[in-house]
């Protein structure tokens, strides 16, 4: 992608992304998801099992509320 020729404003400025790594992230590493579940045990929270659900298993647990 390159600089909107259309937006006279966006000549001088750089990419938002520029110098920035592009693509996926690193697998999270044993540490750190080990203190992560530490903190929020301690903190009296829980972990949100949402995002590891599919879009049809989340919506057959809302309707089963």
């Amino acid at each position: 992608m390159g600089i909107s020729q259309y937006d006279p404003a966006a000549a001088g400025r750089p990419a938002w992304n520029a110098g920035r790594q592009v693509g996926a992230k690193r697998a999270l590493k044993g540490r750190q998801i080990w203190s992560i579940r530490f903190f929020l045990d301690r903190e009296g929270r829980m972990r949100d099992r949402r995002s590891s659900t599919s879009p049809s298993t989340a919506s057959f647990e809302a309707a089963t509320w």
